[in-house]
């Protein structure tokens, strides 16, 4: 699973604990300007153990709105704006999973903000709930989250003692036997800088992970880096590198350089692909189309002649998205059991069955709605 590189991270980082710092600022546009020194021993204590990851792509976007312009698929979820009118200082981003049943969110202002859970009940979400493991002295300004498919693997960026400059992605992990969140992990480098990181995510379903980062980029941008991650993490310890090539994968100076990394020609297609099928969806935008008959095509839930087709309907259609959530779950876990990871042999067979018996609820659900329909 994709996640592994992080969680693998996790423990390598939290070996040694840091020292108190002063939130430092971010890095200006220019290399030429002066960088915070904190941030700087935090970046230099980092440098070893930057990780080998293969960028594919970058674009500079609008800051304001960088969040419509992550192409995740459906299945891993969506990254969003609480408030699309705010000014970016207050804009609080909220993710929510492929099932549309749960919600991580920030809620506060440019001052203080904090994560939040919140799950649907019915057709309304339920009251929020503070996440109260992030200490929010330590992480302040918590913001943009991203939960993995896993459903206990979290990212999220702030500023903070234990930043390298403006905000760096940390990453937890919920424990369920404890039922509570683990201290955050600053993500290292490449993925912090010490400008301003500000979201990673990562699409299980296409090996694909973004970045989003002000460094180097004009005032009001930010550049979204596409990347691959790897099944395990991967260092340079190998590579027999000088100081200035290492502190150059550090810093992102040159994806291209990166390309070499793994085969960029088929992440590129897997990228296309994505992109392709969220345009798709995009067209069809809430369009339906379900068939009675030869006669009788329902395009909306509204056509239909009874309650009981509308809500048999909208248990077809949260039915699919399970279905779906389960099959993007499912290949990841074969993929790993492909690659030697023997525990996930069970999950793997209970999950099959699972598949099967969603396919066959749609079908009956299917069933029903003509019926209910006809009479």
């Amino acid at each position: 699973m994709r996640r592994i590189l992080f969680l693998f991270l996790f423990f390598t980082l939290s070996i040694g604990s840091f020292a108190q710092r002063k939130k430092p600022m971010g890095l200006k546009a220019k290399a030429t300007q002066e960088v915070p020194s904190e941030g700087l021993k935090l970046f230099k204590s980092m440098l070893p153990a930057t990780a080998k990851v293969m960028f594919i792509d970058s674009v500079v976007v609008p800051k304001s709105d960088f969040l419509r312009h992550v192409p995740l698929s459906k299945e891993s979820g969506v990254v969003m704006s609480a408030d699309t009118h705010a000014d970016f200082p207050n804009q609080m981003g909220v993710y929510e999973n492929g099932l549309g049943v749960r919600r991580i969110l920030a809620k506060g202002d440019s001052v203080q903000s904090q994560l939040y859970t919140q799950t649907k009940l019915g057709d309304n979400w339920g009251e929020d709930a503070l996440i109260t493991d992030f200490n929010d002295q330590l992480y302040y300004n918590q913001n943009y989250p991203f939960l993995a498919s896993d459903g206990v693997t979290l990212y999220f960026s702030a500023d903070g003692n234990e930043s390298m400059g403006g905000r760096d992605i940390f990453m937890s992990s919920f424990d369920s036997d404890k039922a509570s969140w683990y201290k955050p992990q600053n993500m290292g480098l490449p993925f912090n800088s010490t400008a301003n990181d500000y979201l990673l995510a990562i699409d299980d379903l296409d090996s694909l992970g973004w970045l989003v980062t002000d460094r180097r980029q004009p005032k009001g941008k930010v550049c979204i880096y596409t990347f691959v991650p790897t099944e395990t993490r991967q260092n340079f310890n190998s590579d027999n590198l000088d100081d200035k090539q290492l502190l150059s994968y550090a810093r992102l100076t040159s994806i291209k350089s990166t390309w070499h990394f793994g085969d960029r020609e088929a992440a590129m297609k897997r990228l296309e692909e994505l992109k392709k099928r969220n345009q798709e969806k995009e067209n069809n935008g809430t369009a339906m189309s379900f068939v009675i008959n030869d006669h009788t095509v329902i395009t909306s839930p509204s056509q239909f002649k009874s309650n009981r087709s509308r809500q048999l309907y909208k248990q077809l259609v949260e039915l699919r998205q399970m279905e779906a959530s389960l099959q993007t779950t499912l290949a990841a876990k074969r993929k790993a059991y492909h690659n030697g990871d023997k525990t996930t042999a069970n999950y793997i067979l209970k999950a099959e069955e699972q598949l099967e018996q969603y396919r066959h609820d749609i079908t009956d659900t299917e069933k029903n709605i003509r019926l209910a329909e006809l009479q």
